[in-house]
This record gives structure tokens, C-alpha cells and sequence, in this order.
């Protein structure tokens, strides 16, 4: 006994002719009859009274049969349907994890997009520290990650380039470097400076770069926001490490000034992440060329 046997006999005493039954299906009427007598030699008890098929009563083992097999097929088809929502993406789920500088001015504006087209989607965004995220994605608690690093290479995961991210200097403007045509390493040495939080990719390059170059850092603010950090440098608390690509507005606004970071050897990157082995849904399917795309 299969699903298609019973799905012919729940159709023929549902219908009464086996040409509906047919058409119902998709499949030639001798094919109906096929299953029907399939399905009764299977089960060694006569399901109907006749074996013509041109009426259609019902033995009370059929009839015991078909109080079952209905429900079967009844779940069987909400069985199908659901997975055509999943298919056609009326439904179902994304979860991202991405570090501070992507979910602000990349992903949020992305996701705001793909809601409009997709209602019925579900978007989850955890913002994090890239070594946060990384770990989420491998323990499968997240589908993807977006994350800002330096030579990322994992073999458990799939890892693809969206962009570069370039670090730079942004100070307010009467900073007293602010108009120097170029900086020095040794400009910014005790010069008051807000900074990243601790566990933060920015934090441990700049950190890495200061060392290399004897700069003292005079740490006045530590903050783990891109936005906190743009604020407390306009309100002069001290010159900030900030990605390029978030603040040409104020650049363009003369809210603040910016400089490359001298003798700077770090080439920032922001990557897609997911693990290799993750079962792709079209869900996730859709955000990858979509991201890929955009």
C-alpha cells in the first residue's frame, strides 16, 4: 500500500468516476484501475461491492479505510503545500548575524528592500563581534554572517568577498590636525582618542598598528557603536577610527574632517560567511544573489 493508491481510491469514492479520478491526478484512466485493484490484492479484502468500478459502494472494510486513508491524504496534500510556499518564498526564515558597520549601512537598508517584496519572510539580525558571529554560524545558530576582517580563511565555511572597508582618521574639524596636509604616526601619539570596543576587528588593527609604531594611545571614550563613535568626535572628545564608508555624509557636510591612517598595511574587507555543509534554502538562496547583486 503507497500514497498514490490511496490517494486513487480516496479520490473514486470521492468522485464516483474513474475519468475524474484521472484527470484529477494526472495519470490514464486504466492507470486508476490499475491502483485500485493494486491496493485490494495488497490488502487481501475487498474494498468495494463490484469490481467494475461503475458503481461504487463502498464494503465496510472500504468504508473503514477510507475514514483513514482521507486524513492521510488530506495531510499529505497540506504536506505538499507547505513545502510549495517554502519553494515559492511566501514563507520561511533568514538569520544574520553581522558586526556594527555592515548591519547599519549595508544590511539594514538591504533587508528594509527584500521585506517589501517578501512580507511573509521572516528576517532575523544579530549584530555582533566577528568573532561572535563566526562562532554562531559554525554552531548553526545562524545562516550567514556579514563581517568586517582582514584575510579571513576558515575551512568549515564558505567565505565570499562583498567589499573593501577601509579604516581612515575622522576628527572634528578644528582639530588641531584636521588642516595638516598629511599625518605622521607620531602626530597622533597622546592625542585624545575614542575607540572601539575591546573585541572589535577596528580595535585590535589600530591597536596592532599603534604598537608597531610606539604611538601612545590616549583612550578618552570607548564605544561600540559606528554612530556613538561619529557623535563624541563632533562634539570634539577626540579623533575616531572609522570605516570610509560611513561617513561621507558628514564629510560632504563638513561635519568632519578625515585623513588616511599613515604607513596603514591592513587591507579591511567585509565577507559573506555560512558553513559549507549548511543545507541551502531557496530562502537562503534568494539572499545570497540578491547580496551578491545589490
Amino acid at each position: 500500500m503507497n500514497l498514490q493508491q490511496l490517494k486513487v481510491f480516496v479520490y473514486t469514492v470521492k468522485y464516483k468516476k474513474l475519468y475524474l479520478v484521472a484527470n484529477k491526478l494526472g495519470i490514464r484512466q486504466p492507470t486508476v484501475t490499475f491502483h485500485l485493484n493494486k491496493l485490494q490484492e495488497e490488502l487481501g479484502v475487498p474494498l468495494f461491492f463490484t469490481k467494475s468500478y461503475h458503481t461504487i459502494q463502498l464494503t465496510e472494510a472500504g468504508n473503514s479505510l477510507y475514514h483513514y486513508a482521507q486524513n492521510i491524504i488530506y495531510q499529505s496534500d497540506e504536506i505538499e503545500d507547505l513545502m510549495e510556499e517554502f519553494k515559492g518564498l511566501k514563507t520561511g526564515s533568514i538569520s544574520i548575524g553581522s558586526t556594527h558597520t555592515p548591519a547599519t549601512y549595508i544590511i539594514t537598508p538591504f533587508l528594509s528592500q527584500l521585506n517589501k517584496e517578501y512580507k511573509d519572510l521572516a528576517l532575523i539580525l544579530d549584530v555582533n563581534t566577528s568573532s561572535v558571529i563566526i562562532d554562531k554560524v559554525k554552531q548553526f545558530q545562524l545562516d550567514f554572517g556579514i563581517i568586517t576582517e582582514v584575510n579571513l580563511k576558515d575551512e568549515e565555511l564558505e567565505i565570499i568577498t562583498l567589499q573593501k572597508d577601509a579604516l581612515v582618521i575622522v576628527m572634528h574639524p578644528n582639530h588641531p590636525l584636521a588642516n595638516k596636509q598629511s599625518l605622521t604616526p607620531s602626530d597622533l601619539s597622546g592625542q585624545p582618542l575614542v575607540h572601539h570596543e575591546v573585541e572589535s576587528v577596528s580595535r585590535k588593527l589600530f591597536d596592532k598598528w599603534a604598537k608597531k609604531h610606539n604611538i601612545v594611545l590616549n583612550i578618552k571614550m570607548q564605544t561600540s557603536g559606528s554612530e556613538a563613535m561619529k557623535e563624541a568626535v563632533k562634539h570634539e572628545m577626540g579623533y575616531g577610527i572609522l570605516s570610509e564608508n560611513i561617513v561621507s555624509w558628514e564629510l560632504q557636510n563638513g561635519e568632519l574632517s578625515m585623513h588616511p591612517i599613515p604607513e596603514w598595511e591592513y587591507q579591511r574587507q567585509i565577507f559573506l560567511i555560512r558553513r559549507k555543509d549548511k543545507l541551502i534554502t531557496p530562502a537562503m538562496q534568494l539572499f545570497m544573489d540578491r547580496l551578491r547583486s545589490n
